[in-house]
C-alpha cells in the first residue's frame, strides 16, 4: 500500500491526463512552490494587519484588490506565454500564465478607506489599518 492516501486518484487523473512527458504535474508544482493563487504571508502589526502576496511578473495595473465583509480579494491576469509558443512546442512549462483569484478572511476590524497598497520587486503588500470592532462589546440596554 502506497504511503500516500491520494496516490491512487493521482494515477487515475494522471491516465486521463494528455499532457506530453516533461510537463509540470501537480507534485512538482508543489514541491517548487508554483500556483494558481499567490502566496501570501499575513502578519498583525499594532495598528494593522498586512498581507503580502507574491505576484512575480505581474503588472499592478493587472491586479485588482477589494476589501467587502473583511474578506480581501486579490485577483488578476498574468501576461501571456514567452516566445516558446510561437517558435515551436514547449519541452517543459512550469510557469503559471492563468488568471488567479485569492480570497482572505481577516481576522479583525479594519478600515476601508484608509487601506494602502504597494507593489515592490513582485510583492503587493497590503496595509489594513485595525478599528474597534463594536460587534463584540456587548452594550446595556435600558427597558422603559
Amino acid at each position: 500500500m502506497p504511503k500516500d492516501r491520494f496516490f491512487n486518484l493521482k494515477m487515475i487523473k494522471k491516465s486521463f491526463d494528455p499532457s506530453p512527458e516533461g510537463y509540470r504535474t501537480e507534485e512538482e508544482g508543489a514541491m517548487t512552490g508554483e500556483t494558481e493563487t499567490p502566496l501570501v504571508d499575513i502578519y498583525e502589526q499594532s495598528d494593522a494587519v498586512v498581507i503580502e502576496a507574491d505576484l512575480p511578473g505581474i503588472e499592478p495595473m493587472s491586479v485588482a484588490v477589494r476589501l467587502a465583509d473583511n474578506q480581501v480579494t486579490i485577483e488578476g491576469r498574468r501576461g501571456q506565454r514567452g516566445e516558446g509558443q510561437d517558435a515551436g512546442h514547449y519541452l517543459r512549462m512550469e510557469r503559471c500564465f492563468e488568471d488567479f483569484r485569492r480570497i482572505i478572511h481577516l481576522p479583525i476590524a479594519v478600515d476601508p478607506q484608509r487601506a494602502e497598497a504597494y507593489y515592490r520587486q513582485g510583492v503587493l503588500i497590503l496595509r489594513f489599518p485595525r478599528i474597534e470592532d463594536r460587534r463584540k462589546k456587548a452594550i446595556k440596554i435600558e427597558i422603559k
